[in-house]
């Protein structure tokens, strides 16, 4: 019965902050809770590893902000991480 509760506490807690309009990736790098990435969020999130230079993070981020407003919404994150993701891919698979 113990595990049932926490199964739906569970589900519970998902369907909540689907409902609250979070999506993954802006929880993660939204450090502040703006609903947008700012660049030093971004460029943090993204350097925190060591992966990745602090020039390169800012550039990907000049890519992803299409609006240019300084920020990235949650479509243009989506997107450019949905470009990202089939660059990655098609370097993987050897096309130029």
């Amino acid at each position: 019965m113990k595990r049932t509760s926490i199964l739906v506490a569970g589900l519970f807690t998902t369907a909540l902050a689907a409902s609250a309009g979070e999506m993954p990736g802006l929880p993660t790098y939204d450090t502040n809770g703006d609903a947008q990435i700012s660049k030093a969020e971004f460029v943090t999130a993204k350097t925190a590893d060591g992966k990745v230079s602090e020039e390169q993070a800012e550039e990907k981020f000049i890519k992803a902000d299409t609006d240019a407003s300084g920020f990235l919404s949650q479509a243009e994150y989506d997107a450019a991480r949905t470009a990202w993701k089939a660059a990655k891919a098609k370097a993987a698979s050897g096309n130029p």
